[in-house]
């Protein structure tokens, strides 16, 4: 049997059903492989220097016997808070030179707003490091600002003690992928995950915004998910609204990860003594956040070691690839409860495990995808009744603070050293660049519904998609897909999916969204294409063309050809 990727955590969602798990580790498998190989191919249509990543391997076609795993922690806390307008910074990359207090920025980490009810929208525009360009504070999105693949909503009570809170690291794609074997698996692990059996299935699905009827996802013939539902939107949860069942900041997506993994795995000119420098040349995430930076170095390092010595490695993210939640420093934090009980009974494992072991190794850290923190059963006392070295617990950022997030790195030996490039610059003049595919009446429904959020900045459901590959049947025809696309110009483009499938591009117009992974939102082009399947067109994923003589190399598993 072929190795497959494992689910995050080797989370096995259908113990009782064997048929459905081997479907879900199918679709994952697929999904990843996709995620992987476009890691790997990297970007040659928009930038220099950011392309055929092969120093970045899959762990499930290489032999990784021997493997060395490493362990890349990060803390949960939102670090680009702290820079720019907290003390780390010292106000030097806001252009008012705004420097909040510690108490004003667990305010913002948790609401959205300083205590003085400053929101984002009104807080000065902040300086990239890298670039020098200003902009509004980002990533958009209810809770968009908790962007160290960690996010968490608070329960308060009357008094406004916190009650529970909910930390998170599941990525989208996994309850995705979830979605599209059995939607009402991911209902009662919603109802179970967050305690809230009043959910309803009719909440999780996505709506037409004009019709407000479900909208059928043509891969499943079912409705589709919605991401940002009302029960996974924003950092408050009461009992009619509200929680943290998946990771929604647009930047917090697996397939970011895979990509920022295959495009650090290159040696720059630079060198990867300092984190910062190094994500400045080579332009894998954003600057001064806990994990990109810090992810990018340490994968570079499992490549390109500071030690002259040390042999030359591939490297990935080991199997299960995922982002996991550590347990917090209850010592360390000098965390105290109000009668002596062990602050560590007030952490409950949810999903995920606190150990994992994969082919009889166990691997390092912890793979913790959702916890809760709230006092133990039959206890008068609340959340806010407990200290850190102190201070009573009033924010949910205190507990994200005392501890650390963790992907787990593995290198296996290279023939030769990678060569080394240098920074990532611009392509003049720039190449049609694919970024994502959907069925057209999905692409529709999710650009067309507005996201209201905290930064008071235009936003649309489209940001909250992921890159999992539609599916169609062989012997369709006529099939409404919409690619989305940076498209020099304004004459319409060819498409192409390779041998057994014709496409017409029907017509192109402009929108904007944050493509999965991207921080800010910014404008594309939508190619509206009819596409038809002949009846022995191969099977599995199949990569995307645009003006192919131009662009002769493909954007890898944009489509999925499943048997009619």
């Amino acid at each position: 049997m072929a190795k497959q990727f494992i689910t995050p955590a080797n989370q096995i969602d259908f113990p009782n059903d064997e048929q459905k798990q081997s479907a879900l580790n199918q679709q994952w498998t697929t999904n990843l492989t996709g995620f992987t190989n476009q890691g790997i191919v990297g970007s040659p249509w928009a930038t220099t220097e950011s392309a055929d990543n092969t120093y970045y391997f899959n762990p499930t076609t290489a032999d990784t016997t021997g493997g060395i795993y490493a362990q890349i922690q990060w803390n949960a806390f939102p670090g680009r808070l702290s820079y720019y307008y907290g003390k780390n910074g010292g106000g030097k990359a806001n252009v008012a030179g705004m420097i909040l207090s510690d108490e004003e920025l667990l305010w913002l980490a948790d609401t959205g707003k300083t205590r003085e009810g400053i929101p984002f929208a009104d807080l000065p525009q902040i300086i990239n490091p890298c670039s020098g360009d200003r902009s509004a504070y980002g990533p958009f999105g209810p809770r968009g600002w908790q962007d160290e693949y960690c996010e968490w909503s608070v329960e308060r009570d009357s008094n406004n003690n916190i009650v529970r809170i909910d930390f998170t690291c599941e990525n989208p794609e996994y309850m995705n992928s979830l979605w599209m074997i059995d939607p009402l698996k991911v209902l009662e692990l919603y109802q179970r995950t967050l305690n809230k059996p009043q959910i309803q299935l009719q909440d999780l699905e996505l709506k037409d915004p004009t019709t407000g009827q479900p909208v059928i996802d043509p891969s499943t013939g079912r409705p589709a998910y919605n991401p940002l539902n009302k029960w996974n939107s924003g950092p408050v949860s009461t009992s009619t609204q509200g929680g943290a069942m998946h990771l929604t900041s647009t930047p917090n997506t697996l397939q970011t990860e895979i990509g920022l993994g295959a495009l650090s795995t290159a040696p720059r000119t630079c060198g990867n003594s300092d984190a910062e420098t190094l994500i400045c040349c080579a332009q894998y995430g954003q600057p001064q956040r806990n994990s990109d930076p810090h992810i990018g170095q340490s994968v570079n390092q499992l490549v390109t070691s500071p030690n002259p010595a040390d042999p030359p490695m591939r490297a990935t993210l080991a199997n299960p690839p995922g982002l996991y939640i550590q347990l917090p420093d209850f010592a360390g934090s000098n965390y105290k409860t109000p009668d002596g009980t062990d602050p560590a009974a007030c952490w409950t494992i949810v999903r995920g495990t606190q150990t994992l072991t994969v082919d009889g190794t166990q691997l390092p850290g912890n793979y913790i995808l959702h916890a809760t923190f709230q006092a133990p059963p039959g206890k008068t006392w609340t959340v806010s009744d407990i200290t850190i070295n102190g201070k009573r617990i009033q924010w949910g950022g205190q507990v994200a603070q005392t501890f650390l997030m963790q992907i787990t790195g593995m290198a296996i030996p290279a023939q030769a050293a990678a060569p080394v490039r240098n920074c990532q610059g611009d392509r003049t003049p720039a190449l049609p660049t694919p970024l994502q595919l959907f069925h057209a009446n999905v692409f529709n429904a999710l650009i067309n519904t507005p996201v209201p959020n905290v930064m008071g900045t235009a936003m649309n459901l489209a940001s909250n998609s992921t890159l999992i590959a539609p599916i169609v049947k062989q012997g369709q025809s006529d099939i409404p897909l919409v690619l989305t696309a940076s498209v020099p110009g304004t004459t319409l483009p060819t498409v192409s999916f390779g041998e057994g499938i014709s496409v017409t591009v029907k017509d192109m117009r402009t929108v904007k969204y944050a493509v999965p992974g991207n921080t800010y939102p910014d404008e594309a082009q939508a190619l509206e294409l009819l596409v038809s399947v002949s009846a022995n067109a191969a099977l599995g994923l199949r990569g995307v063309w645009i003006n192919q003589a131009e662009s002769p190399i493909a954007f890898p598993a944009a489509l999925n050809v499943v048997a009619g």
